[in-house]
């Protein structure tokens, strides 16, 4: 982005300079320099500063996970936070209902992840390694 700010910059500069379309020596040079320190700066400084790297780490100790079938797992969800699994609510801006089922959860209170098997969407492919260990085939 900042370079082509910069391209711009020139172009405009050089337009600008005179309008038979005839840059100097000495102002394209300069352009040239500034263009090659914009890029040498952009490498240098740019891409470490751009570029964020990422690391969090999590210990969950007693960790329970339990991969359930749709119906189970609306029955346990019933259970354990006494409320339906499958509730119609509203859209601010729409009259038309929209139904929103529980596909999965925590029970903070013992630990407990429920989520159906094989949903990598829900409980995350990772995490099913975690619990299952290597199930991809092996090349």
């Amino acid at each position: 982005m900042l370079v082509r700010e910069a391209w711009f910059l020139v172009m405009k500069m050089s337009l600008q300079e005179g309008q038979s379309g005839i840059v100097s020596i000495l102002r394209l040079q300069t352009i040239v320099a500034g263009l090659i320190a914009i890029i040498l700066c952009i490498f240098s400084f740019g891409c470490s500063s751009i570029a964020t790297r990422y690391e969090e780490k999590h210990e969950v100790k007693s960790l329970t996970v339990v991969f359930l079938d749709e119906d189970s797992l609306s029955d346990q969800w019933e259970q354990v936070a006494q409320r339906q699994a499958i509730r119609f609510t509203s859209q601010m801006n729409s009259s038309v209902p929209v139904v929103k089922t529980v596909r999965g959860f925590f029970n903070f209170a013992t630990n407990t992840l429920y989520c159906p098997k094989w949903n990598f969407e829900v409980c995350g492919h990772e995490l099913h390694h975690a619990v299952l260990g290597q199930f991809h085939p092996h090349d």
